[in-house]
């Protein structure tokens, strides 16, 4: 469904909807969700005597859209509202709490691609006078708690959910493109570090060239960064003026990600915020080593020594420590590739998990 501009819908597909939707252009939010919304509406009413789910990604616009649209349906119409990780980056003044608050307490469930999410959306779910689970030191937790709890874990070691009076929240992490990463060949050792992803200020790739021109000269490995985006020219600027020697691969197809991940000595992730960082479950499932920050979900996917290195996002120090002491030691490769397995995050497991929602849902 067209809802503005093809220069304006061609910004929001590379992932800039918050950015297009700041100035004027906001105004084209107006339209955007009401012709979605009646549309929803009308086929879900058409669908509900077999019953019918409201799917919206992103909390806003397209989450209130569903929870408005299954609210016009009315009758076996269940709305899910999809948390990704930049729409829960914006909720950052008091009216985007409001309304964030309302939309994710009238859905059907929550489903956010990480643990962090899955905390943020419960903080705002949470009831006054309701309490949150607290974990017991054997990990369990207390009887109060567990009586709202259900296991669905979908997928393994991350996946799991928390069942509330509304809605269900449940972590279902990223699909990963299985298909295109191939066997895990052997590690390069002399490789360049590898980070990939859009060139803009959240992937904290400024960061990731201050900390390598904080390590010894000598010991300095060359850095490749694969993608384009906004931030570019200012990127190479700083490598050159900080003397780290930094490719600049530019964008390439998802099918030829594999083949940097194959030249990696190791993959840099520095990024200030991710909803759940599908680059690094890829460089995992790759068998190479990660050094990333912690967010999204890497607290979940990286063992701390073992098949990679966490660090505290937009600090230069730290991530320029972590890279020195992961270039000097032997992780086990087989380790980060079993951490990140493709199997639990190929689509169908995606898939699976989604419908095990709406299963229970419907069911209510």
């Amino acid at each position: 469904m067209r809802f503005a501009p093809a220069s304006v819908e061609a910004r929001v597909a590379l992932g800039e909807s918050y950015r297009v939707f700041s100035g004027l252009s906001a105004l084209w939010v107006i339209p955007m969700i009401a012709k979605l919304t009646l549309a929803a509406g009308r086929h879900a009413r058409r669908r509900s005597g077999d019953g019918a789910v409201i799917h919206g990604h992103w909390w806003f616009p397209c989450g209130l859209v569903a929870v408005a649209a299954a609210a016009l349906a009315r009758r076996r119409t269940i709305s899910v509202v999809h948390v990704h990780g930049s729409d829960a980056a914006v909720t950052a003044n008091t009216v985007h709490r409001w309304l964030a608050r309302r939309v994710l307490r009238r859905a059907g469930a929550v489903v956010t691609v990480s643990e962090e999410l899955r905390d943020w959306a419960s903080s705002l779910v949470q009831r006054r006078g309701e309490r949150r689970p607290r974990p017991r030191a054997d990990g369990t937790e207390d009887g109060r708690s567990r009586a709202r709890t259900r296991a669905l874990q979908p997928l393994p070691d991350i996946g799991r959910a928390v069942r509330r009076s509304s809605p269900v929240l449940q972590v279902v992490p990223m699909p990963m493109g299985v298909d295109r990463l191939g066997p895990v060949t052997p590690t390069p050792a002399d490789g360049p570090v590898v980070a990939v992803g859009r060139l803009m200020a959240e992937k904290g790739f400024d960061v990731l060239i201050e900390a390598a021109a904080l390590m010894d000269a000598t010991q300095r490995p060359d850095v490749v960064i694969v993608g384009d985006g906004p931030d570019r020219a200012l990127l190479e600027a700083l490598a050159l003026r900080r003397g780290v020697n930094a490719t600049f691969a530019g964008a390439v197809a998802p099918g030829e990600v594999r083949e940097w991940y194959r030249r990696a000595r190791l993959v840099c992730m520095p990024s200030r915020r991710e909803g759940f960082g599908m680059i690094t479950a890829e460089a995992l499932a790759a068998g190479r080593t990660v050094v990333a920050t912690a967010v999204g979900a890497a607290p979940q996917l990286i063992t701390d020594g073992t098949n990679g290195c966490l660090v505290p996002p937009d600090n230069a120090e730290a991530l320029s420590a972590a890279l020195t002491k992961a270039l000097q030691s032997d992780f086990d490769t087989s380790a980060a590739s079993n951490a990140a397995a493709p199997a639990p995050f190929g689509p169908e497991a995606h898939a699976a998990a989604l419908l095990e929602i709406y299963a229970e849902l419907s069911q209510n």
